[in-house]
């Protein structure tokens, strides 16, 4: 039986079929169908080479296995700069330790304090992404700021000035411009622009998730366009939440200017009821329930009846990971098998316990509130913007091992209870899954918990601040993970 399109994705088929139509955006919608959408499109295109842009490998394969036409194919952006690279650098590897090893050299050897060395690799692969193109301390100054990528007064007093770490940084891109045999990560997309290596060679390409990409990706997705080709950009502007990790969450609007680009919509839900596509119409005036859409619920819920009430299969989420701990323990408590997101999250908790060399408990909560004073003195030092950002990580990182203290008697069981909670939960058997927001991204469940307190910023005084953009963006996010059910938990945690 053949599928039912609405009029928004044949108008989308329609721009695939027409070779005259050269540039389009189209703004997707949470759980629009997308992906479905771009798929049957590409089996309309009459060109012989597409590429569509995917975000991660994940992506890339699951929408290699679902694209129909051999004269398509689906690959990272990281994929597509490493085949430039290897195409002028011959036997080259992936060296995941590059960016340190020359760091190391550009701050002048092994006489280089490591922390200092850490700091001008992150700062140099920071700027390799979102800048790629900068040349001069004054860029890479402004995204040390904005990205918290400052020496702290100590390293200052001890001569690593700011402006020290920027030039170190643009003398590490400068040794990385250079064969040696590897790449890491972040040369995948900086190496071919640096060296101008990209060439046209996709008669359309389409470029999904574009608010999550960042300057690097984007433009050698363009790039990667024969002259005369075609390019479609998708994406959700109220879903860019990773401005703190480099994305550039204002590309689509941007892209939509300079390419001179029409704009397609798809705001027709086919994942949320109409209960929960009316609470994300606060935010989202535009997003609209299917007309097959069942009813759904939106409830509130006390946070004392949560650990009773979830269920393996159901979401937990919230913005921050402290409450998450405190909440997924409890749920266990009451007997209901639970985990928090992040494997990854968790490991760098373990390395901070390490970096403090506690050897009690009492000695470790008083590093840990030692810490907390230097990392929040560092904060307020930043731009605003940022230090409001870096001061919420701080607190949130503090509070979380905190939560993850109470009871504990040892360092090691703190450590193997971080072990134990966090997870990549992904394909794991039935559990409650307690995520952040962004960790929950892409993600779906019949019956999602929002912890409706985390969503709310606050000043130092704990008064709560205007809803920026983004945090806006966040509970939109939230909210559309939900396929049934959405409940507000109340209470702070």
């Amino acid at each position: 039986m053949a599928r039912e399109w609405s009029k928004q994705q044949e108008a989308v088929f329609e721009w695939f079929r027409n070779p005259e139509r050269k540039r389009a955006v189209v703004r997707a919608r949470a759980g629009t169908g997308k992906t479905t959408t771009i798929i049957e499109g590409l089996s309309h295109a009459p060109e012989r080479r597409m590429l569509l842009c995917a975000f991660n490998k994940r992506i890339a394969d699951e929408l290699s296995r679902k694209i129909s036409t051999d004269r398509a194919e689906a690959k990272t952006l990281h994929g597509v700069g490493f085949a430039y690279v290897r195409r002028n650098w011959e036997n080259v590897r992936v060296d995941g330790s590059r960016g340190k090893r020359l760091a190391l050299e550009a701050c002048g050897g092994q006489a280089a304090p490591d922390a200092m060395v850490a700091l001008v690799a992150k700062l140099a692969g920071l700027v390799k992404e979102m800048s790629p193109h900068a040349c001069r301390p004054a860029e890479v100054l402004d995204i040390a700021e904005d990205m918290d990528c400052l020496p702290d007064e100590d390293w200052e007093d001890d001569g690593w000035t700011a402006e020290r770490v920027a030039k170190c940084a643009l003398r590490a891109m400068d040794l990385a411009a250079k064969r040696d045999g590897s790449v890491d990560f972040s040369d995948m997309l900086w190496l071919p622009l640096r060296h101008s290596w990209v060439r046209g060679q996709w008669d359309l390409v389409v470029v999904d998730e574009c608010q999550d990409m960042n300057a690097a990706q984007i433009e050698l997705a363009l790039k990667s366009v024969r002259k005369g080709g075609r390019v479609l950009v998708v994406g959700d502007d109220r879903q860019a939440i990773y401005g703190f990790r480099g994305a550039d969450s204002g590309s689509l609007d941007r892209l939509k200017a300079t390419m001179e680009a029409e704009e397609l919509p798809l705001t027709v839900t086919y994942r949320c009821p109409k209960a929960v596509v009316a609470e994300a119409q606060r935010l989202v005036s535009d997003y609209v329930a299917a007309p097959t859409a069942p009813e759904g619920c939106v409830e509130t819920l006390p946070l004392a009846q949560l650990a009773k009430a979830v269920t393996p299969g159901d979401f937990v989420l919230s913005r921050k990971n402290a409450p998450l701990v405190r909440t997924c323990l409890s749920i266990l408590r009451a007997g209901t098998r639970a985990k928090v997101e992040g494997r990854d999250v968790g490991k760098g908790l373990v390395a901070l316990v390490k970096k403090l060399k506690a050897k009690s408990m009492p000695n470790f909560l008083e590093k840990l509130g030692a810490w907390e004073d230097r990392e929040l003195a560092r904060a307020a030092k930043l731009k605003p913007e940022r230090a409001e950002v870096k001061r919420a990580e701080v607190e949130d990182q503090a509070e979380t091992l905190r939560a993850l203290s109470e009871g504990l008697s040892g360092i090691p069981e703190l450590e193997a209870r971080i072990e134990n909670l966090f997870a990549d939960v992904e394909g794991a058997p039935a559990l409650v899954v307690c995520s952040t927001v962004h960790r929950s991204k892409g993600l779906e469940a019949p019956n999602v918990f929002i912890l409706r307190s985390t969503l709310v910023r606050k000043d130092k005084e704990g008064k709560p601040l205007p809803q920026s953009k983004e945090e806006a963006n966040i509970e939109y996010v939230a909210i559309t993970r939900a396929q049934k059910r959405m409940v507000w938990v109340e209470g702070d945690v």
